[in-house]
C-alpha cells in the first residue's frame, strides 16, 4: 500500500511537472469513473462527456498544485460532484431565463433551447475574447474556474483589490459587447452575467 502511495506521488509530480504522459495516464485511469459517475447523476451521455472534459481540463489548468493532494480519487470525485452540480445550476438558470424571454412559447422544445444555449455561449466567448489579457484572466478564473477573488489574487501574484477591479472592468466590456449585438441573445447573456455576480 505505501509503495502504491509513494508511485501515486511521484506520479503526482510528475503531472505537476506539466509531464504529458502522466496526464495520459491520469486520463487512461480516471476517465472511465469520470464518465459513469457524471452519467449516474445526469442520465445524460452528452452531459456526462461534457463533465469528462471539464473536469480533465480543470485537473490540466490545476496541475502545479496536485502534488499536495493526498487522495486523488477523493480529489476527483469531489471535482466531478461539483462540475456536475454547478452544470445543472448553470442549466436550470438558463432554461428559466430563456422562458422569461420568451414567454409565449407553449411547449417545450429541448432542441431549441440547446441551440440557443449554444448561442449564448458563443456570444459570451467572443465577449471576453476581446478583453485584455490580465481582465481575460482573471475573468475565466472567476467565471469558469469557480475561484474566489483571493484565490484569484495569490494565483496571479497580485492584490485582492485588484482582482476586484480587473473583474468590474472586465463585466463592463463584456455587458457593452452584448449590447452592441443588440439582439434578444445579448440580453439573455446579460442577464445570466448579472445572476452570476
Amino acid at each position: 500500500m505505501q509503495e502504491n502511495l509513494n508511485t501515486e506521488r511521484q506520479w503526482l509530480e510528475r503531472l505537476a511537472g506539466g509531464e504529458e504522459s502522466a496526464f495520459r495516464l491520469l486520463f487512461d485511469r480516471y476517465h472511465p469513473f469520470i464518465y459513469s459517475f457524471a452519467l449516474r447523476m445526469t442520465a445524460s451521455d452528452t452531459i456526462a462527456k461534457d463533465v469528462v472534459q471539464d473536469v480533465l481540463i480543470r485537473i490540466w489548468i490545476n496541475r502545479r498544485s496536485l502534488h499536495s493532494i493526498d487522495n486523488l480519487s477523493a480529489y476527483i470525485n469531489r471535482m466531478t460532484r461539483n462540475q456536475v452540480l454547478n452544470g445543472m445550476k448553470r442549466r436550470a438558470h438558463e432554461e428559466s431565463l430563456i422562458r422569461e424571454l420568451y414567454p409565449s412559447r407553449e411547449s417545450h422544445n429541448p432542441t431549441e433551447e440547446a441551440a440557443l444555449g449554444k448561442e449564448l455561449e458563443q456570444l459570451l466567448y467572443k465577449a471576453v475574447a476581446q478583453l485584455p489579457a490580465q481582465q481575460q484572466k482573471v475573468y475565466r478564473m472567476s467565471r469558469i474556474e469557480g475561484l474566489k477573488h483571493d484565490d484569484i489574487a495569490q494565483r496571479l501574484n497580485i492584490s485582492r483589490e485588484t482582482v476586484k477591479k480587473h473583474m468590474m472592468a472586465a463585466l463592463r466590456s463584456v455587458k457593452q459587447y452584448l449590447l452592441e449585438n443588440g439582439n434578444a441573445i445579448g440580453l439573455l447573456a446579460i442577464c445570466l452575467l448579472e445572476a452570476r455576480r
